[in-house]
């Protein structure tokens, strides 16, 4: 199940209804939490831990899987996580072009169809269990009443993949950020003189982010200089300037909320507060395919463009914002959103518990990450975007 191997002693009966029924004895082995609300199967061994989302249907169905949008795909490359629909429903499958020309292919073309079957299981990243529940636990040490941190911790653990920072995840079930530019020719540069430890830094950033599938390398006429910038005194981190980039980029007109009013709000009585920040937010955002060639970026080494959201973007604030009102809509009454923060207030501690459950159940279905550090959990008292 999943990436999990066990062995199994089994009965073979002749026409049963599903393929396999596991017993007790399977369910007591790795202590399997069947979650009804959010249709997830939660198996544990001793090395890790792994989630399964499932679907329950009557029939077997097939559906022809046509592309939702446009896509053009270079000579010789693969297009990863291209988007198909699946009757009303949205999957991800990678399209290669072995050919040396560009391919297109039309909006709403049939690739194939895809089969529903009894029951479904939707793989989920593999969690690093006793790392996600030492950022829960450590999340949750202000809370003095043990009762309540109990119920607190039970509440988390039901979202635990949101606190595994083993590796960085791209979101699903979101609009790709979009680069609308003007009718100029594509803007690139040089890159920027750096010493040769320098390179060496950035050599070894780019290769991370390439593990990460957040870059890809890039054949693109656009390029940006990219350069590092000191973090904390001693960490450097990559940024690009894309100056030029931006000056042909349509502006997003999204709002950002208001802080005079956001103070407004959480100043009107409430009881307490949870904050849970996004880790590398911009990079959980994935970029529409046909844009991630505008944001290619030149380093000594060669050239690049990103899979997700960067850092630097004309339109990456506004755009990360419009993705979590969108997505965090149905808590408008109890949460607030700025950029890669929100802040979950309430009025006692079981209504508190209901609403950080709803906003968690959201971004586990989103597939997000959280920054455990930098949350702040039932607190009454919380440090929200400097105020």
């Amino acid at each position: 199940m999943g990436d999990m191997l066990t062995n199994i002693k089994a009965f073979i009966v002749k026409e049963l209804c599903v393929d396999c029924i596991l017993g007790m004895d399977f369910i007591n082995k790795y202590k399997l939490i069947i979650n009804t609300e959010d249709r997830t199967v939660s198996i544990r061994d001793s090395h890790k831990h792994t989630t399964l989302q499932f679907d329950v249907n009557k029939h077997c169905i097939n559906y022809p899987a046509r592309l939702i949008k446009h896509i053009r795909i270079p000579p010789k490359r693969t297009v990863l996580n291209s988007s198909l629909n699946i009757h009303r429903h949205t999957s991800f499958i990678s399209l290669h072009n072995p050919t040396n020309e560009v391919r297109l292919l039309p909006k709403d073309i049939i690739l194939g169809t895809t089969t529903i079957s009894t029951l479904s299981f939707k793989k989920d990243r593999n969690i690093d269990y006793s790392l996600a529940q030492k950022h829960i636990c450590n999340s949750i040490q202000s809370i003095t009443n043990l009762e309540q941190k109990d119920k607190v911790k039970r509440v988390l653990d039901k979202h635990v993949k949101l606190f595994d920072t083993t590796k960085p995840t791209i979101v699903t079930n979101v609009k790709p950020h979009a680069i609308k530019t003007l009718d100029y020719p594509p803007p690139s540069s040089k890159p920027y003189y750096s010493t040769p430890a320098k390179q060496d830094a950035m050599y070894k950033i780019t290769q991370e982010l390439l593990q990460f599938e957040l870059i890809r390398p890039s054949y693109s006429p656009y390029g940006a200089p990219a350069l590092l910038v000191a973090k904390h005194d001693v960490i450097q981190r990559m940024v690009v300037d894309y100056k030029k980039l931006n000056n042909i980029t349509i502006k997003d007109n999204h709002p950002l909320p208001n802080m005079e009013q956001t103070i407004q709000v959480l100043g009107n009585g409430y009881q307490l507060f949870s904050k849970f920040n996004m880790k590398s937010g911009f990079w959980q955002i994935p970029i529409e395919e046909e844009d991630q060639h505008k944001t290619a970026f030149i380093t000594p080494e060669g050239l690049y463009e990103w899979n997700v959201l960067a850092q630097g973007l004309k339109n990456s604030p506004p755009s990360f914002q419009r993705v979590m009102a969108d997505i965090l809509s149905p808590c408008r009454q109890f949460a607030l959103v700025y950029i890669d923060d929100i802040v979950v207030y309430s009025r006692s501690f079981e209504e508190h518990l209901k609403h950080i459950h709803q906003v968690l159940s959201i971004l586990s279905q989103h597939n997000f990450q959280l920054n455990p550090s930098k949350c702040s959990i039932f607190r009454q008292q919380i440090d929200y975007v400097s105020h």
